[in-house]
């Protein structure tokens, strides 16, 4: 948690945004372009995370195995 502490704040702030853009009236664009951000945000989250790195590498060494 303490290497990816700036990545957990950017990826809550971008829900946040997403969802006040939701919760108020806002067009569909901002709502659109908010979502995407917090999606993008998510997934670099996701790439960073050393328990992601460790799922893929037992998922491909099993596949491995598997043939």
């Amino acid at each position: 948690m303490k290497k990816n502490w700036k990545s957990t704040v950017a990826f809550f702030v971008f829900i946040a945004v997403y969802v006040y853009a939701i919760s108020t009236n806002k067009t569909n664009e901002i709502v659109e372009t908010s979502g995407y951000i917090a999606l993008y945000s998510s997934i670099f989250m996701m790439f960073r995370s050393d328990f992601t790195a460790e799922l893929l590498s037992k998922l491909v060494d099993n596949i491995k195995i598997g043939k």
